[in-house]
């Protein structure tokens, strides 16, 4: 006699910022629908609410991941995050509310097999993070932008083009160049050059943790560093959102994650090969386009400067720097799964990097 399949109830919890919407199907196909605060109490009473059996998925948000974590601890072992970009049945939907969300989500972990999913994995304490302090990192290099490019504009309006953006760069360079300004300007500049002291500080804060960070990781660090081009920053990149790269099946799978892959449309024998899709994690995507520009620039670039050199006075710079960026990750991979360093550097040159960056 064949058993016939026990159909679970399958929840869908919609995260905001003070309430959490959450619906269950059961396997009599009723709905089920509850909210709950945010709050410690709120959690208290959703995991109580919450069955041992139930199927639960969550959509990608500021506090999913943490719902995830916490509930999978207290038991809930069938716990899923969905990639929010992924779910077009509930971005294009002409009624979109926290109520609807919750319930759409309850029905496809009802009626699609969980594998086939948009399912995102999700992160260790540790990559959570770091992937915190490199938006952080992000916020406050954008910061020091703006407001040296405000500065530079003050030059500018004066008249004094002698001055460039790079000799703004440190304390030292600015308080030199703010005896070029007429007095009127000078107390404005002043105001900008502190917030830029009080930012470049914050920053040396941030640098400083990044690189304690990358000391949890030795192994994985020091094979992401052995690359042209990889720092500090990317190094972190990697680890907060690769790590070991047990998740993926393949380099090109890696490319793809970071929304470094060309969209593709084939109608019969015609192939187009489209912009990048843009899908993937920005932060790794920037910190990866930026290492690739110091890769090409080295003479320690290796294979990636070799492609990169190749496909530039074909389809332009800008074009191939991004494919050089997925090729250093197809790389990483690569090492990361074989355990090598990579290839193409002169002897001593991970050593020395490493001390360079007080990493080691």
């Amino acid at each position: 006699m064949i058993e016939e399949n026990v159909k679970r109830n399958s929840v869908g919890i919609d995260t905001g910022k003070h309430f959490l919407d959450v619906c269950r199907i059961t396997s009599e196909n009723k709905k089920e629908r509850n909210k709950f605060k945010t709050d410690a109490p709120g959690l208290k009473d959703l995991i109580c609410w919450l069955k041992k059996k139930d199927l639960i998925v969550l959509e990608t948000g500021n506090q999913a991941f943490r719902l995830a974590k916490m509930l999978i601890k207290e038991g809930f072992e069938e716990t899923y995050v969905l990639n929010a970009g992924e779910l077009a049945n509930i971005y294009n939907s002409l009624k979109k509310t926290d109520k609807e969300d919750a319930l759409k989500l309850a029905r496809l972990a009802a009626r699609i097999p969980i594998e086939e999913l948009p399912t995102v994995s999700i992160p260790s304490d540790n990559e959570e993070d770091a992937r915190n302090l490199l938006k952080e990192q992000e916020f406050w290099a954008q910061q020091i932008s703006l407001y040296k490019n405000k500065l530079h504009s003050i030059f500018v309006h004066s008249g004094i083009t002698c001055i460039k953006k790079k000799d703004l760069s440190n304390k030292k360079n600015r308080g030199e160049c703010l005896q070029y300004l007429e007095e009127k300007h000078v107390e404005q500049a002043k105001r900008i050059c502190k917030f830029i002291d009080q930012h470049e500080d914050e920053m040396e804060i941030i640098d400083a943790k990044i690189v304690e960070m990358l000391k949890i990781e030795p192994a994985i660090t020091s094979i992401a560093m052995s690359m042209t081009g990889i720092g500090p920053i990317n190094a972190l990149a990697l680890f907060a959102y690769l790590g070991d790269c047990s998740r993926f099946s393949s380099g090109k799978q890696v490319g793809y994650y970071a929304g470094v892959v060309p969209r593709v449309d084939i109608s019969g024998d015609t192939v187009r090969y489209g912009k990048i899709t843009k899908k993937g994690v920005h932060q790794l995507r920037r910190t990866m386009i930026q290492g690739a520009w110091s890769c090409v620039r080295s003479k320690n670039g290796g294979s990636v400067k070799l492609f990169y050199e190749n496909l530039a006075p074909r389809i332009g710079k800008k074009k191939a720097i991004v494919a050089a960026a997925r090729k250093m990750l197809e790389i990483y991979y690569a090492m990361v799964k074989s355990g090598e360093y990579y290839r193409g550097t002169c002897e001593g040159f991970l050593e020395k990097k490493l001390r360079h960056y007080k990493v080691a």
